[in-house]
């Protein structure tokens, strides 16, 4: 699992690397075209995506004045083709981490992939209101430990089927860069092994995650994929 979390770190890098230099490599469009246009999401034309998720929160228990801090972050990179206006076909990569310290200090880790199917539903320029549905298979890693027992150590891997869809707004400048602000709400049920500290397998469980989040970022749109 840790290998997949950093093969997906470095993919994000290089892709914002890459096309940072592709946007100003790419022919603009000009004033005077841009507005002949009629949507910036036609067919033909591939978007590349990448947004992301942060959230904090902290709760107290006054009898015991336990107090247990939660903070949670997510990245989504996605890219597909526009197989009719307004309407795309491609593939979704999100990786979320979880992590709750306190008396008990539990991470949880997903990495979801799948392909992804969207809706733009104006025809203005500007932007558009989105829809996005995403079936896809599910990594999932989580660790759990005792402050007050160092030696307790609790692990779970396993996988499974998961749902994510998104609604948001995407904001288009010059029918080249889209600025994206949404809520995305992701389902995934998962079979997994949990092991203690010793690596003795203890069971099975069934886990149902789900999740709603506020999420932002940008994507490019070119007429070509990269090259």
């Amino acid at each position: 699992m840790q290998k997949f979390i950093k093969f997906f770190k470095l993919f994000v890098l290089l892709y914002v690397t890459f096309n940072t230099t592709l946007v100003f490599s790419q022919n603009t469009v000009s004033s005077d075209s841009v507005d002949s246009v009629i949507t910036p999401f036609r067919k033909g034309r591939w978007l590349t995506s990448l947004s992301g998720s942060i959230s904090s929160s902290s709760y107290e228990l006054k009898s015991t004045k336990d107090k247990t801090i939660a903070n949670e972050f997510g990245i989504n990179l996605s890219t597909g083709k526009f197989f009719k206006d307004r309407w795309l076909f491609g593939v979704t990569f999100q990786g979320d981490k979880k992590e709750a310290k306190g008396e008990i200090n539990t991470v949880d880790e997903t990495l979801y992939i799948g392909p992804q199917f969207a809706r733009y539903f104006s025809d203005s320029k500007d932007g558009s209101l989105y829809l996005n549905v995403s079936p896809g298979f599910v990594l999932y890693r989580s660790l759990a430990t005792i402050n007050e027992i160092p030696d307790f150590r609790e692990e779970s891997e396993g996988s499974g089927f998961g749902t994510l869809v998104s609604l948001g707004y995407s904001y288009v400048i010059r029918d080249l860069i889209s600025f994206n602000i949404g809520f995305n709400l992701q389902y995934a049920w998962i079979d997994a092994d949990t092991f203690n500290e010793t690596g003795g397998m203890i069971g099975t469980e069934n886990i149902t995650i789900s999740d709603i989040s506020f999420t932002f970022g940008f994507g490019v749109i070119l007429d070509d994929f990269f090259f």
